[in-house]
């Protein structure tokens, strides 16, 4: 189960890179748009809640990119487990969810 465990939190750090990825293309889009560069039909769905949307979802994903490095380097425990639990459930990322229950049975 530990080895299942630290697949699924790979698989789930690959996710968080390539929602980085895509907030920071938002976020150039949307700067793009508000400057009106790119075409009226594009411009008009982007606007200053696409900013906002894509600096946050920057700012998640470097952070849980970061405490899943920390959790390497430390080495995985219960409590990383169980907040790994916790911010799948907040992100939506069905592999955090699953890596941290099975890191929680790996250890009992």
């Amino acid at each position: 189960m530990g080895k299942a465990s630290r697949i699924m939190y790979t698989i789930a750090n690959v996710f968080n890179w390539i929602a980085l990825i895509a907030g920071i293309a938002m976020l150039v889009l949307s700067i793009l748009g508000l400057a009106h560069v790119l075409p009226e039909e594009l411009a008009s769905q982007l606007g200053v809640a696409t900013l906002i949307y894509s600096i946050l979802t920057i700012i998640v994903a470097i952070v849980i990119i970061f405490l899943v490095r920390k959790a390497k380097q430390k080495g995985s425990s219960k409590g990383w487990d169980i907040l790994f639990i916790v911010l799948g459930a907040l992100e939506f990322n069905v592999f955090y969810i699953l890596g941290g229950i099975f890191g929680l049975v790996a250890r009992d």
